[in-house]
């Protein structure tokens, strides 16, 4: 064993490499211990070693190529940076038709188109009307005549009660649930609007509501039910045979169901007209239910100051 050991030391001896390995190694301790002493390894074999590995690889860059390959190769710091939470300005730009401006544009536009429907409507009808060339009739229709009614106070009344004054007359029924409290409401508008657009004109115009429906429309039921649209309204109610003379004579069509219970409830199917009557009891004109308030003002004005220039009274 000792003469392994004297061998392995001469041929350790031989060798500059393996020696620096050995003598960097742990294994130097307990190897050379156990089998001799330790190896001197000669210092210029060590100088060339630490040389050999602390050489660089030569470059074949040029200096002028190193700065730009030191660039490339550096880091991009907003690669590495902490990434900041996307910004919310952009859900309300402050140009966009969502920012503050663009929505209040909006508002007051809208605005704008309601009150024009709402306010301006009434009055182009007007301006209309009063623009329309006017048509040239020849003749009158054969509506109106001799009727005896009562009224909602119980008096009876003809058709020559009414005369000195127009009259607006309109055939409906009490328990009527929409047609009739429309046009009797719009009725009621078109005198508001003449007298206050023409206040010599006031008081000039009847309004007269005739019942088609005389088995439920008493005078007591008319005079509550009138309570409810212009306060100078006359309702006339009488017989079956007195009601329908008068839709005769006015050419007005009314039909119920056959066969009704004394206690059933029940519509009248009638004709939806406004007749307008001079106040010789002559015809006039008819408005239906297509005709605004606002229309039935302005005409009724042309037609009663048509009258007056013609050398007529009207009784007030």
């Amino acid at each position: 064993m000792r003469a392994f050991g004297s061998v392995f030391s001469k041929a350790v001896r031989h060798t500059g490499f393996l020696g620096h390995v050995c003598h960097q190694s742990p294994l130097r301790a307990g190897v050379f211990s156990r089998f001799g002493p330790a190896p001197v390894i000669p210092r210029s074999s060590t100088q060339s070693i630490r040389a050999y590995s602390s050489e660089k690889p030569p470059s074949s860059s040029s200096p002028e190529e190193k700065p730009k390959q030191e660039e490339a190769h550096k880091p991009d710091n907003d690669t590495f940076s902490e990434k900041k939470p996307p910004s919310r300005d952009h859900l309300l730009p402050a140009t966009s038709p969502l920012s503050p401006m663009g929505i209040g544009l909006f508002l007051a536009t809208a605005a704008g188109i309601v009150y024009y429907f709402t306010v301006t409507k009434e009055r182009v009808a007007q301006k209309r009307a009063q623009e329309k060339p006017q048509i040239e009739t020849y003749g009158k229709a054969a509506i109106g005549g001799a009727y005896e009614l009562t009224d909602q106070n119980g008096n009876v009344v003809t058709d020559t009660t009414f005369r000195g004054k127009f009259a607006l007359v309109y055939f409906g029924f009490c328990h009527c649930p929409d047609i009739c409290p429309d046009e009797m409401d719009k009725m009621g508008d078109a005198l508001d609007a003449l007298e206050r657009d023409n206040p010599k004109l006031a008081n000039t115009v009847q309004p007269i509501f005739i019942t088609c429906d005389p088995q439920r429309d008493s005078p007591e039921a008319i005079k509550e039910y009138l309570k409810q649209f212009h306060p100078r309204f006359v309702g006339l109610t009488g017989s079956f045979d007195q009601v329908r003379k008068a839709c005769k004579a006015y050419r007005v069509y009314f039909s119920k169901p056959p066969k009704v219970a004394p206690n059933q409830d029940y519509l009248v199917d009638h004709s939806i007209f406004s007749y307008l009557m001079d106040p010789d009891g002559e015809f006039v004109d008819v408005y239906g239910k297509d005709k605004p308030a606002g229309f039935m003002a302005t005409d009724m004005e042309r037609r009663i100051n048509q009258y007056l220039d013609a050398g007529r009274t009207i009784e007030k």
